[in-house]
Parts: C-alpha cells; sequence; structure tokens
C-alpha cells in the first residue's frame, strides 16, 4: 500500500468516525443519553449497529469522542500573547472565535450537555474538565500580559475561570434552543460587550 493510500484510508476512518459522533449527538439531545441506544445511533448514521464497534468500544467511547471534538478546537484558540498587538483587540477576536465554534457545534455540546446530565456528572463530568484546556490558555495569556506590565496583577487563575464561564453562559440559550443562533456580527458584538466589562466594567 502507497502513502496515499494510506493516508486517503485514514481520512476515510476520520471521516466515519466523526459522522458517527455526530449522530450520537443527535441522539443524545434528542433521547439522553441513557436512553440513546446504538442501535439508534447507527440508524441516524445510516450505518449498520455492528460498523460502530468498529470505530468505538462503547457508548461512552462515544460521550468521549464528542467532548474531544469541541474541546480541541476550543483549546487551540486563544493566542499567545504578543506585546506588538493590541490586547484589546485581541481578546475580543478570541472570544468571537471560541462564540464561533460554540455556534458551529451547538448541537453536539447540547448532546453531550444531556448525556452528562443523565449520567449525574453536571457541569464536572466532561465540559468543565475540558473547557479548563481553554481556561488554561486564557490563564497563560493573562498571566504574559500581567508579566509584560500590560495588565495589573490579579488572581489570574480566577479571572481565565470567570472568563471561561462568561462565555459559556452567553452561548447557552442558543445551545439549548431557548433563543435564535447569532449571526456572526451578533457574535461580534457579544464579544465586544464581554470585553468591555472585563476590561472597563459597567461604570458609566
Amino acid at each position: 500500500m502507497t502513502s496515499t493510500d494510506s493516508g486517503r484510508r485514514a481520512r476515510r476512518t476520520e471521516k466515519r468516525r466523526h459522522d458517527i459522533a455526530e449522530a450520537a449527538a443527535r441522539v443524545f439531545a434528542r433521547n439522553g443519553y441513557e436512553r440513546a441506544t446504538t442501535r439508534e445511533i447507527a440508524l441516524e448514521a445510516d450505518i449498520s449497529e455492528g460498523t460502530i464497534y468498529n470505530y468505538f468500544a462503547s457508548k461512552q467511547q462515544l460521550l468521549l469522542e464528542l467532548a474531544d471534538m469541541v474541546q480541541e478546537e476550543l483549546g487551540a484558540i486563544v493566542p499567545a500573547s504578543q506585546p506588538e498587538m493590541d490586547m484589546r483587540a485581541m481578546v475580543v477576536d478570541a472570544l468571537d472565535q471560541v462564540l464561533a465554534v460554540i455556534a458551529e457545534h451547538a448541537l453536539v455540546i447540547r448532546g453531550l450537555l444531556t448525556a452528562m446530565w443523565d449520567r449525574g456528572y453536571g457541569f464536572h463530568g466532561y465540559l468543565l474538565p475540558g473547557m479548563q484546556k481553554l481556561a488554561d490558555r486564557v490563564e497563560q495569556f493573562l498571566q504574559a500580559r500581567v508579566a509584560a506590565g500590560a495588565m495589573r496583577p490579579c488572581d489570574v487563575h480566577l479571572v481565565a475561570r470567570m472568563v471561561t464561564g462568561m462565555v459559556i453562559y452567553a452561548a447557552m440559550p442558543y445551545i439549548q434552543e431557548l433563543e435564535p443562533m447569532p449571526s456572526p456580527e451578533q457574535r461580534h458584538q457579544q464579544a465586544e460587550l464581554m470585553v468591555s466589562i472585563l476590561f472597563d466594567g459597567l461604570r458609566v
């Protein structure tokens, strides 16, 4: 087998894993984790039930795959500190990207939340440990800016958690389909508002 054939096979395998995971997210969101069956997931993915087990050992592994899909993208967003750039614009851009990823994966996140709640994990099962990757990147960014004298010294660990929580809570209404999905312009406005509150507070 040539390297080209091997690469093509790897891409097909990864796409199939992704498709099955997204089908699982839809079933989890619709039925809940405990009531969801691999048979329903297979029907949603338009494959045989046995095919699922060629890619995932269990329903729980599917749940972990969903968490990884979202967390990997979120964890890669927060930029490294670049002193020559305007910090406010950098943070707005980063939050805008985070909101965009959440909007893109809203169904998957809803399936994850439903599954976690069913399993009694609440926010402490997979979401927060995964979001911790994002919070860690925020914390590193803040530490670098404090060290550069661009921010006053503060508890950057707590601030990073507060920023991460603010983003999650802002996105929750459209994750849960309680509000319509915001447009890119509306997401950018949300990002600007969060940064304004973070940098300036609510004082006139």
